[in-house]
């Protein structure tokens, strides 16, 4: 970083610095639970696309087993 970054980082004080801190601290939560999210997202959709393939399949065998 540049030295006149940081003198404007702290010419705001401590409150300022602190707000900075939380500020970049709340970001990377923010992106690594929206990562988290996503991933959970896709595996129960692929999950769910199998169970639909199953149910598909088992409805399929009870129809010709039952003869209707």
């Amino acid at each position: 970083m540049e030295w006149g970054i940081i003198q404007g980082i702290l010419s705001l004080g401590v409150g300022g610095v602190l707000a900075i801190i939380i500020f970049i601290m709340y970001r990377r939560d923010k992106n690594a639970t929206e990562t988290k999210l996503t991933d959970m997202i896709n595996r129960d959709i692929i999950t769910r696309e199998r169970n639909t393939e199953a149910i598909t399949e088992l409805s399929t065998f009870l129809k010709q087993k039952n003869g209707t």
